[in-house]
């Protein structure tokens, strides 16, 4: 689920699920709840989404506001 293997493809796995995130965060910040309902076409259980914001936090990819629950896009130009 986490990363491709011979029963998960690329485009299933997590790490094929988070450029999703980062689109849509490329555009403007949101909540974790706005960007879940944006993106949850995407992930087939909630899990899937909250392990592509893990991965992508410790990858200092997005940065969380843990007060105001606002997730920003780390730009990295």
């Amino acid at each position: 689920m986490i990363v491709p293997n011979k029963v998960i493809s690329f485009s299933e796995s997590i790490i094929g699920k988070m450029p999703i995130i980062i689109r849509r965060l490329s555009k403007q910040d949101m909540t974790v709840k706005e960007l879940f309902f944006t993106t949850q076409d995407y992930f087939e259980e909630i899990d899937e989404f909250i392990y592509s914001l893990d991965v992508l936090f410790l990858l200092n990819a997005i940065k969380v506001d843990f007060d105001k629950g606002v997730v920003t896009y780390v730009r990295k130009d």
